[in-house]
């Protein structure tokens, strides 16, 4: 039986997982949170996808709070400019998006259309493009939803929205500011954490929330770490921030995700400003070069760069006898479709769903499962990111003419089943469970945009009926939505600073 849980590191995901647990497990369960505040999170990516936003309101918090309080802005999806000849884009899957999936026939009309024929159309991106708020006001969105489950995927400010939950959670948990600077353990796992003063902390589980690091799953209990460089070579990045001079414009609400000369560069509007990042691969450019080639693109040559090392893989298990590792402790795959907290969000809520069905026992059968999620949700998004490169048709530098050379057989096979439900052609009927991360939305678009459906199926004359009433009630939807809800920053600025 749990009584007392070490969350060892802070950081967004040591926080987020403290807020979580301390509002869905019993009172009696006891919960510490050890850091060295010193450390500070990595912060420097602040996307998020969808389920963070619900997250958050499971921890306790409301987005009108963490809202204004973190920056946030909303974002419809991910632009990807410079991937193939033209602009393509992966959305949130909200229900105001909804493509056609397999059963609405759409797929099949603009299979062999350009992709700038569907971007026309496409209702994610036509308000995406044009800077469409989705909200009219805090409550009223455009998919008709009112109160919190109206919001989406956002941007924020990694900082602040720690700073939130230290508001919420502080007086809840006991929270420690120390360097630890002894791991012991024996046949059960983790025997106690020490730090500088001699102090001893114990736990019935201990939650590993060190980074990149792993100092309780990898290097105390040594369990293995496999490395997906052999299919996605990025493994570091450089970050700066930049100011805006026109927000109405450049706070769009959208990640963009353009290529570069080795990997792409990521641009993400927060409310104060914008965070730029270039995600590269080492074995092509030095981190000097990388710095170099993102100042030039972004004309700015004053500004700090943060330089990091990417640690882009998985464990074999990440819930091992008395440790759970969380973040980018238990593994990573890359920024692109910001994942990264994602990791932390999915498995948090997996730990308290399978404990709450266990009574509260940290069982073989939990651990099981949990690792078996994890798995599952490592090669989706595997599968989906490496699809990004796969299918791009870009190839004119000495990065990109490796990465294309890669085939699908390279893959893992349950990469490659996944990849199968989608391509040569989204099967009729597919089974994606309650933890899939990707819909068959995003992953006809991706691949649509970079040519991969060519003979597509023709629709029925009633399918053609059913299609023209489905894509022009999209568009009048659609056009009322661009003539009645606000300019992105327009709206923010109203809400954040009552202008």
């Amino acid at each position: 039986m749990i009584e007392k849980i070490i969350v060892f590191g802070g950081g967004t995901s040591g926080w987020l997982t403290a807020a979580y647990l301390t509002n869905n497990l019993p009172e009696q369960v006891k919960i510490c949170l050890i850091e060295d505040s010193k450390k500070g999170p990595i912060g420097v990516g602040e996307g998020t996808q969808p389920a963070t936003a619900s997250f958050l309101y499971e921890c306790g918090l409301q987005p009108h709070e963490w809202m204004p309080a973190s920056n946030a802005t909303f974002k419809h999806g991910v632009k990807l400019e410079g991937w193939n000849d033209e602009p393509y884009f992966v959305d949130n899957d909200d229900p105001i998006n909804y493509l056609a999936t397999p059963d609405l026939f759409a797929n099949k009309h603009f299979a062999d259309k350009s992709y700038k024929e569907f971007l026309d159309w496409y209702p994610a991106y036509q308000l995406a493009e044009n800077n469409i708020s989705p909200k009219l006001t805090k409550d009223l969105d455009c998919n008709f939803n009112t109160g919190p489950e109206g919001f989406g995927a956002v941007h924020f400010d990694a900082y602040k929205i720690i700073d939130c939950i230290k508001k919420l959670i502080l007086n809840r948990i006991t929270y420690v500011d120390t360097e630890i600077v002894d791991i012991r353990s024996d046949v059960n796992g983790i025997s106690f954490l020490k730090d500088k003063e001699g102090t001893i902390y114990e736990a019935d589980l201990y939650i590993d929330c060190t980074g990149f690091e792993s100092l309780l799953l990898e290097n105390e209990l040594k369990e293995e770490f496999i490395s997906f460089k052999t299919w996605l070579p990025n493994d570091s990045a450089v970050a700066l921030q930049t100011q805006y001079t026109d927000p109405k414009t450049e706070c769009h609400p959208y990640t963009k995700a353009t290529a570069m000369n080795a990997g792409w560069r990521w641009t993400i509007p927060v409310y104060d400003r914008i965070g730029n990042g270039y995600v590269y691969s080492s074995n092509f450019i030095t981190p000097e070069e990388a710095e170099k080639e993102l100042r030039d693109a972004l004309g700015e040559y004053d500004a700090p760069a943060k330089h990091l090392k990417m640690k882009c893989g998985t464990h074999q298990r990440v819930a091992v006898k008395n440790v759970l590792a969380v973040g980018l402790s238990a593994g990573f795959v890359e920024p692109l479709e910001a994942t990264g907290i994602t990791f932390t969000t999915s498995i948090v809520r997996a730990f308290v769903h399978f404990i709450q069905m266990s009574q509260g026992n940290w069982s073989d059968e939990v651990k099981d499962a949990i690792n078996q999620s994890y798995y599952g949700l490592n090669i989706e998004i595997l599968s989906f990111i490496f699809a990004h490169y796969f299918f791009s048709n870009k190839k004119d530098t000495m990065y990109w003419q490796a990465i294309r050379n890669k085939t699908l057989k390279d893959l893992p096979d349950d990469c490659i089943n996944i990849i199968s439900t989608y391509y040569p052609y989204p099967k009729p009927i597919m089974f994606l469970t309650r933890q899939s991360m990707f819909s068959s939305v995003q992953w006809w678009s991706m691949i649509h945009a970079g040519g991969g459906y060519i003979d597509a199926e023709k629709n029925t004359p009633e399918e053609d009926m059913y299609l023209k009433y489905f894509i022009e009630s999209k568009q009048k939807q659609t056009d009322l939505c661009k003539a009645t809800f606000p300019n992105h920053y327009e709206f923010l600025q109203s809400w954040y600073e009552g202008k």
